[in-house]
């Protein structure tokens, strides 16, 4: 329903005036309409907080005024709001090109795990990897998390192989984790037990190899 959400104000102040209501976003949608979401005027910190009490207005075509909007558009509205909203705090994390708050440079890595960009430079949505040709991605594919790149103002970095946030493998990641439990499977001289002990194992050193590759020798 919606092209465009501008978020007015996602992190709420509160007001004494019981009848203003704060403007967390404005929507507009494909028939030019214009919609317009609130929060109560007592609500204060993080407008994700107060979803269950958002106010969804309806612009008239006079434009002088607005109407209450109810049922199902309110909720989908409400819906991509939040949505929004919860993107534009996980963007926060990252350093998103101009972002100066941020403590990593956006990246943008191919499903193999070939690095396409993590200094920060901007780059294109879905872009093809020049070394394999799989698609590019610059969040984590589960919580749709932003992968971290580079430290800002330095070189600093290190391929991620979990999300930071939901902790599941980067699908390079579970590429390898796959393949290395195939051929633990496929090992007829191992029993089940040593199967399972060695599978903790090699998930342990693939995560880390520099610092677990010599524990896990010393362990088998």
């Amino acid at each position: 329903m919606a092209l465009k959400i501008v978020i007015e104000n996602a992190v709420l102040r509160g007001s004494r005036d019981e009848h203003f209501w704060q403007r967390v976003a404005t929507v507009y949608a494909a028939s030019d309409a214009e919609f317009r979401v609130y929060a109560p005027p007592k609500a204060t910190g993080n407008a994700l907080g107060w979803l269950e009490h958002f106010l969804v207005h309806q612009l008239s075509d006079s434009g002088m005024g607005e109407n209450p909007l109810e049922g199902g558009p309110k909720h989908s509205i409400v819906k991509q709001v939040k949505e929004e909203l919860e993107k534009q705090a996980l963007d926060a994390e990252i350093w998103a090109h101009t972002n100066l708050q941020g403590r990593y440079c956006a990246a943008q890595i191919c499903l193999r795990g070939h690095v396409h960009s993590v200094d920060g430079s901007e780059f294109k949505q879905n872009e093809r990897c020049q070394k394999c040709g799989e698609i590019c991605i610059d969040r984590c594919q589960n919580c749709k998390a932003p992968i971290r790149g580079a430290v800002v103002y330095t070189k600093d970095f290190t391929l991620p192989f979990y999300c930071y946030r939901c902790g599941r493998p980067y699908p390079w990641m579970e590429h390898r984790l796959q393949t290395a439990r195939e051929l633990l499977d496929h090992a007829d001289k191992l029993t089940l037990e040593d199967r399972e002990k060695l599978w903790g194992q090699l998930q342990y050193v693939m995560s880390d190899p520099k610092s677990d590759m010599a524990p896990a020798k010393r362990a088998v």
